[in-house]
Parts: structure tokens; sequence; C-alpha cells
């Protein structure tokens, strides 16, 4: 039987950067989407917030944009991890983002699809968490407006899947925007769990964390 995630997790990698298709699949998705990831034992949004919290200065109450916020995880693992700034959340998917709004922990959440240019101002954030989201995204780009988005010295934690980290080249992007002086390299994990419970992902296809500084 095809389930909803069946069409958007892909572990033979075969995804869409269309954000209109992936967000009718997780359109369909969103009611259920916190009880199955828990069920999988889904804990980047926690890592992803301590990660924020060890690297940004002022990160109690800095001003920080979910990217991909989805049904409000990341901002509820920030809320939990005693971050009291305001949380801006960008997604495509309507139906993710009534339930992110029911949670109350956003000061404010717009669909917004991440192939564009973000609608925000330069130099406005001062965080940026982007969890379970790259695998939609063309890379460079967005990495190129969260600096832009982000204040000096401003800090991007994201995650990427290890098949994608090696099939997209991710480490060369990476490399190349450091030494153009687009950004800084501040941490990048080893691969850790994504959704162990999965039976398709399970230990094969795990995640890395990375944190990128503006200049």
């Amino acid at each position: 039987m095809v389930t909803d995630y069946d069409r958007i997790l892909r572990g033979d990698g075969r995804v869409s950067k269309d954000g209109a298709t992936n967000a009718e699949s997780y359109d369909a998705w969103a009611s259920d989407y916190d009880r199955q990831l828990a069920d999988w034992g889904y804990e980047a949004p926690t890592r992803a917030a301590g990660l924020l919290a060890r690297h940004l200065d002022g990160f109690a109450q800095a001003r920080v944009l979910d990217c991909g916020c989805g049904t409000g995880m990341t901002g509820a693992a920030l809320r939990d991890s005693g971050f009291g700034g305001p949380i801006t959340g960008f997604d495509m998917s309507t139906a993710s983002l009534e339930i992110a709004r029911a949670k109350g922990i956003y000061a404010d959440l717009e669909q917004v699809d991440l192939n564009a240019p973000l609608p925000i101002e330069a130099d406005s954030m001062d965080g940026i968490l982007c969890v379970g989201v790259l695998t939609y995204i063309e890379e460079a780009p967005l990495l190129k407006e969260w600096m832009r988005v982000l204040r000096p010295g401003g800090v991007a934690v994201f995650t990427c899947r290890t098949d994608f980290w090696e099939s997209r080249g991710f480490e060369k992007t990476l490399t190349d925007l450091e030494k153009m002086g687009t950004l800084r390299r501040l941490e990048t994990t080893q691969p850790l769990p994504y959704i162990p419970g999965n039976p398709e992902f399970g230990t094969k296809i795990q995640i890395i964390y990375g944190v990128v500084g503006s200049i």
C-alpha cells in the first residue's frame, strides 16, 4: 500500500523539488505527521535546537527563522530548549501550517516556496533552523539566501540525508561557498540517526547536521 509519506520520503532518492507537488503530499500527511515521526524515533528537531543554542550568542531571545517548519516540531523543540524569542515559520504545506499555528509558538507563519527568494529583509534574523527540508530544495541558492537574511554573526543549522550529502556533492558546495566568503563553516557532525524506526531508512540512511555562520 502506498502511504502519504512514501511519496516524499523516498529511500531510493527519487524525490521532487517542486514545491507544489511536495506540499500536496505533506498536506495529506499533516494530520498524522507528528505521531508517525515520534513512532520512528525522530530526534532531529531537538538535536538541531541544541546545536543552535551552542553556537548562537544570545540564543535565548534571538530572532529565529524555522525554514520549512512543517507542523511546528522544530519550533516546539526550540521552546523546550528554553528559547524565548520570536520564531518565524515558512512552509509550503497549508495543512501543516494550520497545525503549527494551533501550537501557539510562532510569531509569524507564511506559505513560502523555499526554492524562491525568501520574502524577508536582509540582516533580519539571528538564527535559522532547517530540519528535514534540504531533500526537496536546491541547496546552494537557499544557503546564499540564509546568509542574506542573517545578521552578521548569525547562525544557521541544517540537516542533510547522508545519501544526498554524497550524491549531490554537498561537501563541495559548502567548501566552495566558504572559499567565496559567503559563509563560515562552524560544525559538521558525523552521520547520526534520522528515522531509525522506519523500515526503509533504518540505519542505512542517516543525517548529517551542519552549522554555518554569516560573515
